[in-house]
């Protein structure tokens, strides 16, 4: 026969209430643990970024796919988890971690990283729009004939061969 199952708002509404004031919703010990992983991947992926902006500011451009892996999961876990951590956002427990010192670092770092992204973008497209320029500019886009037509353009199977030298 299966065990009943627990679920955490039962053991919530069962726990006393730690250090908060009695409108405070009471933590579980799961809760705190979540609080504490979530301020560790946050300085996690604050050592992320600021190896990655410190890199291209450096010059160091194969960096940015190199951390592109680690850094999308860390977000990804981030994102996940948020969910888990947001209630307790005014809680006594993330003051005591500095939850939201935490958070508007995390911010601050994912926005200078965003805008040298984004500038990069936009370089990158922009030699790649003169490139095409000037290859553009010095070829004629294709072979062409004695007629001045394109040679792709020609009717297949119609072409005719000029049999006088």
């Amino acid at each position: 026969m299966n065990a009943p199952k627990k679920f955490r708002f039962g053991e919530r509404m069962d726990a006393p209430v730690q250090g908060g004031t009695a409108n405070q919703m009471p933590l579980t010990r799961q809760d705190e643990q979540n609080l504490d992983e979530y301020v560790g991947k946050i300085k996690e992926t604050v050592t992320i970024l600021r190896s990655e902006i410190t890199a291209i500011k450096n010059g160091e451009l194969e960096v940015v796919s190199n951390v592109f892996d680690e850094k999308s999961k860390v977000l990804k876990w981030l994102e996940l988890r948020t969910p888990l951590v947001e209630p307790f956002l005014n809680h006594e427990a993330a003051k005591k971690r500095n939850l939201k010192k935490h958070l508007a670092e995390l911010k601050k770092f994912i926005e200078e990283d965003d805008a040298m992204l984004s500038r990069m973008a936009v370089a990158a497209r922009t030699i790649l729009r003169e490139v095409e320029k000037i290859t553009n500019r010095n070829g004629l886009g294709g072979v062409y004939g004695k007629s001045g037509r394109k040679l792709s353009d020609a009717p297949k199977g119609k072409m005719r061969i000029d049999q006088e030298f």
